[in-house]
């Protein structure tokens, strides 16, 4: 589906008094930088430098650009109707100590060699239900097939590097503060930090259950200052990114003969047919139907309201939010209907993070977050409605009879009316609940031995959903072809389906789980001049239970559990080397097989741009002088 939005801030177009505006990107060194992002301020209009470190880009005659580069501070140039603007960035020493999230911790960013890439949370925020949808193409090495864009169901499977088998799962471990979790009903404005892991070395610590990568997802947390409170709304119109260009119904009739009579067989639509199709003679009896047109809607709609208040003084910290998300589809209602058939998700979020310092060396972390959500679809199965829509001819029957009457053909259920599948045929609802806890306490180990800690997290989560049916099918009639009307012009229908009954039936269904999760590790992180050294040893387990289970094999809890491992050495800020394993399993394997060693080692250095580019530079000049014919080997 392609998904418009608008907010409080204008969309952007060029002025009258656009110009392009061309120049080079150098570090302090005068050596050029590539894939330096250069954008025009207050928009989306931007692009990057090339290896010599030149660019173009056309902007409004007043515009700032700003450069953006990881490792340089930001810069921002006045355009002022100059044409050619070159620039010079500076080392930025604070971006070697800015710290991201790895496996069961945080590192410097400097210091991580294994595989990883990071997304800024202001890309996050787009008015989707679910942040899988928006994935792909934001990430190296992740892709993102979406199935679906029914409000509710919308969400993306998600691979990382590719599949990593064939009959078994795919889709990554998601991490939400620690804990295993779906992404799929997350407002995008709770998250501070999102990290993908690819490689062994980098899911190593998580055992099996990294195997097809990891996705570490943190949520803001309070920060010490005055209370600060945020709103924010989006509105936004949805439509189908293409829609199937179906035959008319005279064209469908032309082709259809002339697929018969090519081999052989008569025709099975006169002339006189055709011709009464194309003249709309009698819509009753020659319907020219769009299907597609008929079920489906050109727009729909959706918005989102997120509000959060956040602050703290030394001792506590808070972030409190609530959100609204709203979603209707693009299928179309009868309006006669003394139910409601709207096809729409509803979900309201909140989260809630408080961290207390209990004394000078313990904290304390509480979160609660979760989600209610209500959706109301057609009672027939999407799938359906939709091959119906594309089934049936445009010329097999109207889209209704005079009288409310159902067209139908067969006394069996094929070539159902679609339009009766979508708003006649009852409604479905899908109530869910989700609640997320986790209370970790970390105790500062310092009178032991400087830069030691020990931490402890048990989280509690449960989800609920109730399916309600209300379904129907009424009885369908057809056409006499030969004798269409009486004397007095009323129009003769014939039944072709009794029907089950003309009231909406009811049938419901519940189900649910709980998951119990408990975390022990012991940290190190200490420096000895231009030597770092970290260390983690972690034991956890996991208790899930399947509340939906109809037998006593699927009603046993689902446990995993296991140690892992890491120490880590950087020197100088330059040369860094990394171990880490995780020694994990489950009790549904047997005894002698239950458990596996996951190891790995990495290593990695950091080279200046002047010991990459000087060498290489020297490089392509030679052979560009080799190739202009001035030098001989």
């Amino acid at each position: 589906m392609l998904l418009l939005f608008f907010t409080l801030n204008a969309s952007y177009s060029f002025a009258q008094g656009s110009i392009t505006v061309t120049g080079t990107v150098t570090d302090n060194n005068s050596l050029p930088l590539p894939a330096v992002s250069v954008m025009e301020k207050g928009t989306q209009n931007g692009t990057q430098t090339d290896f010599d470190g030149k660019y173009t880009i056309t902007v409004n005659s007043g515009a700032t650009l700003i450069f953006t580069y990881v490792g340089m501070n930001p810069l921002e140039m006045s355009v002022d109707g100059k044409t050619v603007i070159d620039v010079a960035m500076e080392n930025d020493p604070q971006a070697l100590d800015e710290v991201v999230l790895v496996g069961y911790g945080k590192q410097k960013k400097i210091s991580v060699v294994g595989a990883q890439s990071t997304i800024e949370p202001e890309e996050l925020q787009l008015p989707v239900a679910n942040l899988s949808s928006m994935l792909a193409g934001r990430v190296a090495g992740l892709t993102g097939v979406q199935r679906s864009g029914l409000p509710g169901y919308d969400g993306a499977d998600i691979w990382i590097r590719g599949l990593s088998n064939i009959s078994g799962g795919n889709s990554p471990l998601i991490l939400v503060d620690g804990v295993q979790r779906s992404l799929s009903n997350i407002d995008p404005r709770d998250i501070a930090s999102f990290t993908v892991l690819k490689d062994a070395s980098a899911t190593a610590v998580y055992g099996i259950r990294g195997a097809n990568g990891v996705i570490l997802i943190e949520t803001k947390r309070g920060e010490i200052g005055k209370p600060e409170i945020s709103v924010d709304y989006y509105e936004g119109v949805t439509q189908f990114t293409q829609v199937p260009d179906l035959a008319d119904g005279v064209t469908y009739m032309e082709l259809a003969n002339e697929a018969l009579v090519t081999r052989g067989q008569p025709a099975r639509y006169s002339q006189q047919t055709i011709e009464r199709t194309a003249n709309n003679y009698d819509p009753l009896l020659y319907p020219n139907v769009d299907w597609i047109d008929e079920v489906f809607n050109d727009f729909g709609r959706n918005r989102r309201v997120s509000t959060n208040v956040s602050g703290g003084a030394e001792q506590a910290k808070y972030y409190v939010s609530l959100g609204y998300y709203d979603e209707t589809g693009l299928f179309v209602t009868d309006g006669l209907e003394n139910y409601d058939s709207n096809t729409k998700f509803q979900r309201y979020n909140f989260t809630s993070n408080l961290t207390v310092d209990i004394t000078s060396t313990t904290e304390m972390h509480l979160g609660v977050q979760g989600y209610v959500s209500n959706g109301n679809y057609p009672n027939e199965p999407i799938n359906g409605i939709f091959s119906q829509a594309m089934l049936v001819p445009p010329v097999e029957y109207p889209v209704m009879y005079p009288g409310g009457f159902i067209p139908g053909i067969s006394p069996n259920g094929d070539l159902r009316n679609p339009y009766a599948d979508v708003a006649l045929r009852g409604y479905r609802s899908e109530n869910k609940n989700q609640l997320y806890s986790n209370l970790r306490l970390t105790q500062d180990l310092d009178f032991l031995t400087e830069g030691l800690s020990l931490s402890g997290l048990f989280s509690f989560d449960v989800y609920n959903q109730q399916f309600t049916s209300r379904g129907k099918r009424e009885p369908t009639y057809y056409v006499n072809q030969l004798y269409p009307y009486t004397e007095d012009g009323m129009l003769l229908i014939n039944q072709t389906f009794e029907g089950d009954n003309n009231f909406l039936g009811y049938s419901n269904s519940n189900t649910g789980n709980r998951r119990f999760y408990l975390e022990a590790s012991l940290n190190y992180d200490r420096s000895f001049g231009d030597h770092q050294i970290t260390g983690l040893m972690l034991l956890n387990r996991t208790d899930y239970n399947d509340a939906s289970a109809t037998n006593l094999t699927d009603g046993l809890p689902f446990r995993n559990q296991g140690l892992a491992g890491r120490i880590t050495y950087s020197y100088d800020q330059r040369y860094f080397v990394e171990a880490n394993a995780g020694y994990n399993g489950s009790e549904n394997f047997s005894p002698g097989n239950r458990y596996g060693f996951f190891p790995s080692l990495a290593a990695g250095w950091v080279i200046s741009n002047e010991e990459f580019f000087e060498p290489l530079l020297e490089t392509i000049n030679y052979f560009k002088t080799l190739l202009s014919g001035k030098t001989r080997i």
